[in-house]
C-alpha cells in the first residue's frame, strides 16, 4: 500500500511536470546567459591613424615609437611581411597592415620614405609611385568597460587555429567531442586520485562544466555547486552544438590579470601576451596559452616563465600522445624558448576624452550599453598628443602649485588640443587627475575667458576692413588712455592690468600688451554687434550680449568652445564643429554611426591671417613672451586673466595644432595667477613636447596680403633711423604711405647710411 501511494500516478505526473518546468527554466536560463548581449564585451576606442606627409619631421612625428607601440617588427633589408619596417641612411621602409578607420579601408603596402635633414623628402610605394600621404593603422587608446573590468574580444571558432583548439582540448578536456557534458571517466579518475591523496588534487570538470560555472555559478567549492554545474552542462549540451560550446568557452575563459583588468578569451590573451591576433599564433604559443588556463597566476609567462615553459611542454607532450601532432613537431616546439611580446592594455589615461566620446556615441546610437556590445569606436585622439597633454598638466600644476599657499583649494586645469585642418579633437584633459575627479572641466566648466576673447574683437575689425567697410589696420592708432563708458545704472570704467597707463598705441600693441582700455575703444568703434557676429563666425556658441564688457571676455565659455574658435583662426577661417568621434562599427563591421566633419569657410582668410600675425607678436614681445625661450618657432597665442585672478587662460596655435589651457579652482577663488603665470606654463610644456626637433610646416599666406616694414611705435613706414623696425602684414591697398614722424632722417645722413649699407652688401657678396 505504501509503495502504491508513493508511486501514485498523480504524484508521478506532478513530479514529471516539475522536472519539465525545471528543465525548461534551465533551458531558457542557459539561452539567456549565453546570448550575446549578456557578455561583457567592452567597446574599443581607437585613435586616429598616423598620417605621414612630405615635409613632416620624423622626430616630431615619433615614427619609430609609434611603430613600436603598434608592434611593428624592425628587420634588416626590405620589409616583406605586414607589420615590419626597416631603416637605413636616408630611407625608411614600412610594410603597413590592412586596417579600417570608419569608412576608410586601407590595404597593406610597402611605403618608402626618403629623408633629408630629418624631414620627409619623398614618399612613394615600393613600385616608385609617389604618395601624397601614407597611413598607418590607429592605435587602441581606451575601452568602455563594464562592472567586471573584463578585457575581451569575441572571435568565431573559424578564426581560431586548429592547433590552439587541440591544445586547449588536450589540456582541459580530451574527450570533449565524445561525452555529453559530463565525463564519467574523468570523474572516476579524479575521484580515485583525490582518495589516494586524501585531498582534492584533480578536478573532473569538462569544458562544458567550466563554461557553465563561468556563466552562472560562483567559484565556491561545494557538492551542491558541482551538482548545479552538472545539470547546467547537460542542458548546454542539449541546447548547443559542440562547436558552439567550444567557441563560447574559448571566448569566455580567463587568462590572467593586468592591474584591475582581467584578460578574457583567446583573442585578447593572444594580443596581450604576444601582440598578435590569435590566427597568427605558432604551435608553441598556442600550447603556452592552453597551459595558462589551469592557473593563470602560476603559469603566467610574464611572472613565472619557468613554470609556463614546463606547463607548455606538458601540453605539447599530451597533444603528441593524443595524436594531435607528431613527436618531432612536439619536440621542436618544446625546445623553443618562451618568447612573449606583452602589449599592455591602455590604462585608461584618457578618461575625460573617453567619457566625452561616450556622450557622442550614445547620442548617435541611442542609450546602448557600450560595454556589452563590443563596438569599435574610431575617434580623433592622437595618443602622443594625449600623453603630452597629461604630462604637461601634471607637471605644470605641480610647478605652479608649489608657490601657492597650501590651505587654499587645489588648482585644477583643463587642456584641449585640436587639429585646425580637420577639426579633430586630438587631446583632452579635464582636471588634475581622472582618478580624483571625473568632472570634465574641458567640456563642461563655463568660465570667463578674459583677455583671451580680445582676438575676436580684432577679428571683427579685420573682417570689416576685408569687406571694405573699415580702414583699421594692425598699424592703426588707438588710444589706451582711461575711459568711462555709460551703462545702465551708472558708468563703467575699465582698468588695465596692474593699473598700467598707455597713451596712443597701435592696434598690434593693443593685442600684444593686452591693453583693456584700447580693446574696449576698438570694440565700440567696430560695433559691439559686429564683435558678437565675429565671435559667432569663429565658433563661440555661448550666450553673448553686445555690451562694452564683452571686449574683455565677460561672458562664459568652455575650453572646448574656445579651442574651436581659435582653430577657425589657425585654419585660415575654416570653422569646424567639435569632432571627437569619426565612426562606430557594430561587432559585424557594419557602421552604426558616422560623424561628418563639416568645415565651412566662416571667416575671410585674410582677416584670419591678420589676427594670427598679431597674435604671433603676443609670444614674440607681449604678454606671452615668457614662452619664447622654450618655443623656437613661430606660434600665435593670447593670454587671459579674469578679475581677482579667478581664471588663468592661454590659447595658442601653429598651423598644425591649437591648444587651449585653463587653470583655476572649481569655486572660482583668487589663485593669484595671471594667464602668463599659470596656463601659459602648461601650454608651453605641451607645445615643446609636440615639437622636440623642429618647428611646424610654414603657413600659407592668403592672396590679398602684403607686408611692409613699419615703426611699431608710430605705425608708419620705418625710416633708417627707426630703432626697432617691424615687418607688418596688411590688406592690399592699406599700407601706410607716410614715413615715421618719430624718427625722421636728414637726407644727407640717410644717403650716407644707404651708401655704407651698399658697400657692406658688396663685400659680403664678394667673399661668399
Amino acid at each position: 500500500m505504501r509503495l502504491k501511494r508513493v508511486f501514485h500516478p498523480r504524484i508521478l505526473l506532478a513530479a514529471a511536470v516539475l522536472l519539465f518546468l525545471h528543465v525548461m527554466y534551465l533551458y531558457y536560463k542557459v539561452g539567456g546567459g549565453m546570448a550575446r548581449d549578456s557578455w561583457e564585451v567592452p567597446s574599443i576606442l581607437y585613435g586616429r591613424p598616423t598620417r605621414i606627409h612630405p615635409g613632416d619631421s620624423l622626430d616630431n612625428l615619433r615614427l619609430s615609437e609609434r611603430l613600436r607601440r603598434l608592434s611593428y617588427r624592425k628587420v634588416d633589408g626590405p620589409p616583406a611581411a605586414e607589420g615590419t619596417w626597416s631603416e637605413e641612411p636616408g630611407k625608411v621602409r614600412i610594410h603597413t597592415r590592412d586596417f579600417r578607420y570608419g569608412a576608410l579601408e586601407e590595404r597593406h603596402l610597402t611605403v618608402e620614405i626618403g629623408i633629408r635633414e630629418g624631414r620627409v623628402d619623398t614618399l612613394a610605394t615600393s613600385a616608385g609611385m609617389p604618395l601624397e600621404e601614407a597611413l598607418i593603422e590607429p592605435e587602441e587608446v581606451g575601452r568602455i568597460l563594464g562592472p567586471g573590468k573584463e578585457y575581451r574580444r569575441l572571435v568565431p571558432l573559424s578564426a581560431i587555429p586548429g592547433h590552439l583548439q587541440h591544445a586547449v582540448l588536450a589540456a582541459e578536456d580530451a574527450r570533449f567531442y565524445s561525452h555529453f557534458g559530463i565525463d564519467l571517466i574523468g570523474v572516476a579518475r579524479a575521484l580515485l586520485a583525490n582518495l589516494q591523496a586524501f585531498r582534492i588534487v584533480q578536478g573532473g570538470s569538462t569544458i562544458t562544466q567550466q563554461l557553465a560555472k563561468n556563466f552562472f555559478l560562483t567559484p565556491e567549492k561545494s557538492l551542491w555547486r558541482k551538482l548545479r554545474e552538472a545539470e547546467l552542462a547537460l542542458v548546454m549540451e542539449f541546447r548547443y552544438s559542440k562547436k558552439q560550446i567550444l567557441e563560447a568557452y574559448l571566448n569566455k575563459i580567463y587568462f590572467g590579470q593586468e592591474g584591475a583588468r582581467g584578460i578574457y578569451g583567446v583573442e585578447e590573451a593572444s594580443r596581450f601576451y604576444f601582440s598578435r591576433s590569435v590566427g597568427d599564433l605558432s604551435l608553441e604559443e598556442a600550447a603556452l596559452l592552453a597551459g595558462i588556463i589551469r592557473s593563470p597566476n602560476r603559469y603566467s609567462p610574464l611572472r613565472m616563465p619557468a613554470g609556463a615553459r614546463e606547463r607548455r611542454n606538458w601540453v605539447l607532450s599530451r597533444m603528441s600522445r593524443l595524436g594531435m601532432i607528431g613527436e618531432r613537431e612536439a619536440s621542436r616546439a618544446a625546445r623553443s624558448p618562451v618568447r612573449t611580446s606583452a602589449k599592455r592594455p591602455p590604462a585608461g589615461a584618457a578618461g575625460y576624452f573617453t567619457d566625452y566620446v561616450q556622450r557622442f556615441a550614445e547620442e548617435g546610437i541611442g542609450d546602448a550599453k557600450l560595454f556589452r556590445a563590443g563596438y569599435r569606436i574610431y575617434t580623433s585622439l592622437d595618443p602622443f598628443h594625449q600623453a603630452a597633454a597629461e604630462a604637461a598638466v601634471a607637471r605644470g600644476l605641480a610647478e605652479i602649485g608649489s608657490g601657492r599657499r597650501t590651505d587654499g583649494e587645489p588648482l585644477e586645469a583643463a587642456l584641449v588640443a585640436v587639429d585646425p585642418a580637420t577639426g579633430e579633437l586630438t587631446a583632452m584633459v579635464g582636471g588634475r587627475g581622472y582618478a580624483e575627479t571625473q568632472f570634465n572641466r574641458a567640456a563642461d566648466a563655463r568660465r570667463q575667458p578674459g583677455s583671451a576673447f580680445k582676438p575676436f574683437v580684432l577679428l571683427a575689425a579685420m573682417q570689416q576692413a576685408a569687406r571694405g567697410k573699415g580702414a583699421i589696420t594692425l598699424a592703426g592708432a588707438l588710444s589706451g588712455e582711461p575711459l568711462s563708458v555709460p551703462v545702465p545704472g551708472g558708468a563703467w570704467t575699465p582698468a588695465n592690468f596692474e593699473g598700467k597707463q598707455f597713451g596712443t598705441i597701435t592696434v598690434r600693441r593693443m593685442i600684444e600688451d593686452s591693453v583693456n582700455t584700447a580693446a574696449v575703444r576698438l570694440a565700440m568703434q567696430v560695433g559691439l554687434k559686429e564683435v558678437v557676429s565675429a565671435a559667432r563666425d569663429a565658433g563661440i556658441t555661448s550666450p553673448l550680449s553686445p555690451v562694452p564688457s564683452l571686449a574683455l571676455g565677460s561672458f562664459e565659455v568652455t575650453p572646448v568652445e574656445l579651442a574651436y574658435a581659435y582653430a577657425t583662426l589657425a585654419s585660415g577661417g575654416m570653422r569646424h564643429e567639435p569632432f571627437p568621434l569619426d565612426t562606430i562599427l557594430a561587432p559585424g563591421g557594419k557602421p552604426v554611426y558616422t560623424g561628418k566633419p563639416d568645415g565651412s569657410q566662416a571667416v575671410d582668410p585674410r582677416a584670419a591671417w591678420l589676427v594670427t600675425a598679431a597674435l604671433e607678436g603676443v609670444v614674440d614681445r607681449g604678454t606671452g613672451s615668457t614662452a619664447r625661450p622654450w618655443i623656437g618657432f613661430p606660434v600665435a597665442g593670447k593670454t587671459g586673466t579674469t578679475d581677482n585672478y579667478r581664471d588663468s587662460w592661454f590659447a595658442g596655435y601653429t598651423p598644425e595644432v591649437v591648444c587651449v589651457v585653463w587653470v583655476g579652482t572649481d569655486s572660482g577663488e583668487d589663485t593669484g595667477l595671471s594667464g602668463a603665470a599659470g596656463a601659459l606654463r602648461i601650454w608651453t610644456r605641451f607645445m615643446a613636447a609636440l615639437y622636440p626637433a623642429a618647428g611646424p610646416r610654414a603657413p600659407v599666406i592668403p592672396q590679398g596680403i602684403v607686408t611692409a616694414v613699419i615703426d611699431p611705435a608710430s605705425g608708419y613706414l620705418a625710416t633708417s633711423a627707426c630703432p626697432e623696425p617691424l615687418t607688418e602684414s596688411f590688406l592690399e591697398g592699406t599700407v601706410p604711405r607716410e614715413t615715421c614722424p618719430l624718427h625722421p632722417v636728414h637726407p644727407v645722413v640717410d644717403t650716407v647710411r644707404k651708401g655704407l649699407r651698399g658697400i657692406g652688401e658688396f663685400f659680403r657678396n664678394l667673399f661668399r
